[in-house]
C-alpha cells in the first residue's frame, strides 16, 4: 500500500513456498515502483507487475540462454534451484522471451497440471526467506528510535516468525 510517508507490503504466509514468496515480493515491489497510488487489481496493472517480477528475478540477458526450448523437466528443475523461482515462472519466462513456443508452453502447463504441480511443485526450495537484516537491526541498540515508533506487536511478530 502506498502510504504517503512510506510504502507497506504485506505478504501472506499461507503458501509457505520460497519460490512463490519471492515472486509475490517482486510483484508487490513492482506495484510500488510502477504504479504508486494507481488502482491495483486491474488486469493491465497486474500483468505489468508480473512482467516486472519476472524480469527482476530472471533478467533476460542472464537467463535467456539457459532456458530450454522444449519441455525438459530435469533442466527446468535445475533452473528452479539456481534461480529460486517456480517452474510456472520459468515456463512463462521461456515463453515471454521467445525461447519456448506457445504450443510447447501450453504442453508443459498441461503436463504440470496433470501431475498436480500447479498446486505443489516438485523440487521444493524450502521456506520463504526471512528478513535477517531487519531482525538483526531490531535486535541492536541502534534501533531504539525505530522500535519506539513501530507497534510492539509488529516487532514481536517479526521476531516470532524468525524463530519459527
Amino acid at each position: 500500500m502506498p502510504f504517503p510517508d512510506h510504502p507497506v507490503v504485506v505478504l501472506g504466509t499461507d503458501k509457505d513456498d520460497r519460490a512463490r514468496s519471492r515472486f509475490d515480493s517482486a510483484h508487490e515491489l513492482a506495484h510500488l515502483v510502477l504504479h504508486g497510488e494507481q488502482i491495483w487489481g486491474v488486469k493491465e496493472v497486474e500483468t505489468q507487475a508480473h512482467q516486472f517480477a519476472a524480469a527482476f528475478l530472471m533478467p533476460a540477458e542472464d537467463i535467456q540462454d539457459q532456458l530450454p526450448t522444449s519441455v525438459d523437466w530435469p533442466a527446468l528443475f535445475a533452473l528452479k534451484r539456481q534461480w529460486q523461482v517456480s517452474l510456472a515462472a520459468l515456463l512463462m519466462r521461456a515463453r515471454t522471451l521467445g525461447c519456448m513456443s506457445e504450443n510447447t508452453y501450453l504442453t508443459a502447463i498441461k503436463a504440470a497440471s496433470a501431475r498436480g504441480w500447479r498446486r505443489v511443485e516438485p523440487v521444493p526450495l524450502g521456506r520463504p526467506e526471512q528478513p535477517t537484516r531487519l531482525l538483526a537491526y531490531l535486535a541492536s541498540a541502534d534501533s531504539a528510535s525505530a522500535r519506539a515508533i513501530l507497534p510492539s506487536q509488529i516487532v514481536e511478530s517479526l521476531q516470532t516468525a524468525a524463530a519459527a
